[in-house]
């Protein structure tokens, strides 16, 4: 099929030029985005000749149709030293254009982006988004500023359901490679698979501790409940008041630690989504080091072995990057393992103090059923924190086995969690 693409002319105006799904392009530019080099998809689906893209600044194949927003993130990324991938519609020399899912990377020197054919759903969703994005900074273009753009773009892929780029940046790759893998007829990429399952367990454990969080704030107003139904019952409610004291102290130190819940969802959720962002980008780069070998025997004046020696480079780069990812998860889940037991700490004394207030209210008059009432609400909210908390610690468990399972090393279990499966 390359070599039927090969012989193809180049894409008319306002026509796509088409390449195959298999096939892999990058370039090479210097700090100011000046194209230093390049292989020979890009320079034959661009319809430039190496002459013309060596030494030319990379908007040379730049489209019109693409929202400022897209370039104004990929620099602010690139120049942090952190990875970007995008979806690109660039130009060709004759005025056709191109779709490309672009992973660009900081290297020695200036950044490298490899780049594939999008074919998934997902980049249906962002065509649509990126009109809108254009349709806005062309209808007023000395009020809408690039940066404006960016955090309008960002504000619709919230909406979309990605909470921030590098989730969606992630998203867009797996989703990708996932559908090129299924044109081709190859087998489901197992990485991928695993680090999609630790996304959706971060989402569900960010989930149930937001819910944890709204609980605790439900029952902040129990405890005084409690006390001024004691106080009804003159000094025989004492000790129901004094317990109720002890519980809202309890409750309200749960609740600060019940905020810790959510930062390590979030915290986990970025670093599993850069790390799938990684994970695809070395398999890209992989693939993109092959292909790129088997054009040394294409004539051009671009210096294949030292390109080769830099992809290859940068290909173990991401490897490592990758990997690296990955012990962070496991590290923080791991040390969530003891932030899970000091909450059930917390739990347990509150569970002590319920039952304590149990018994005292048994002993006092309930005309009206108030202490029947309040207590039924805490044995309510108990139930609600043992059932959340027995999910996060499973789910926290799946993510520490998938992490094994990509680090290939030794986990550690939470028993808690052992015991809820």
């Amino acid at each position: 099929m390359a070599d039927d693409n090969a012989t193809r002319p180049a894409a008319a105006p306002g026509r796509n030029a088409e390449f195959h799904i298999s096939e892999l392009f990058f370039s090479r530019t210097d700090h100011r985005g000046v194209i230093a080099s390049g292989n020979a998809v890009f320079q034959r689906i661009s319809g430039f000749t190496y002459e013309e893209l060596l030494n030319a600044p990379h908007k040379v194949v730049r489209h019109s149709d693409m929202p400022k927003a897209v370039f104004w993130l990929l620099w602010h990324r690139l120049q942090k030293g952190e990875p970007i991938g995008a979806y690109v519609k660039n130009k060709t020399k004759g005025g056709g254009y191109y779709w490309v899912f672009a992973v660009v990377m900081p290297i020695t020197g200036g950044y490298l982006s490899v780049r594939l054919k999008p074919s998934s759903k997902m980049f249906e969703k962002v065509q649509g988004i990126y009109k809108t994005l254009r349709d806005k900074e062309l209808a007023a273009p000395s009020e809408i500023t690039p940066e404006a753009s960016a955090q309008d773009m960002i504000a619709r892929l919230k909406q979309a359901g990605y909470p921030n780029y590098v989730a969606f940046m992630a998203a867009g790759l797996t989703a990708e490679l996932m559908s090129r893998d299924k044109i081709g007829g190859k087998p489901v990429d197992d990485r991928l698979e695993a680090f999609d399952t630790m996304s959706r367990a971060v989402g569900e454990i960010f989930a149930e501790a937001n819910a944890l969080y709204a609980d605790f704030r439900r029952i902040e107003q129990i405890p005084v409940n409690l006390r001024l139904q004691a106080s009804r019952c003159e000094a025989s409610g004492g000790p129901v008041s004094v317990i109720s004291a002890n519980y809202s102290n309890l409750a309200r130190e749960a609740l600060a630690f019940a905020e810790r819940f959510t930062d390590f969802g979030q915290r986990v959720l970025d670093e599993i989504s850069l790390g799938l962002f990684m994970m695809g980008s070395a398999r890209l780069q992989r693939e993109m080091t092959a292909a790129f070998r088997a054009e040394a025997a294409l004539e051009s004046p671009v210096d294949h072995e030292r390109e080769m020696a830099l992809l290859s480079a940068h290909m173990k780069r991401c490897g490592e990057m990758a990997r690296s990812t990955v012990t962070r998860i496991q590290e923080q889940c791991e040390n969530f393992i003891d932030d899970s037991r000091r909450m059930r700490r917390f739990i347990s004394g509150l569970d002590v103090t319920r039952v304590t207030c149990r018994i005292e209210t048994g002993w006092l008059p309930d005309d009206d059923g108030g202490f029947h009432d309040i207590i039924d609400k805490l044995d309510a909210f108990h139930e609600d924190v043992e059932r959340r908390m027995k999910r996060i610690d499973a789910l926290n468990d799946n993510i520490i086995e998938r992490t094994t399972t990509l680090l290939n090393r030794p986990a550690r279990r939470n028993p808690a969690a052992t015991a809820a499966q």
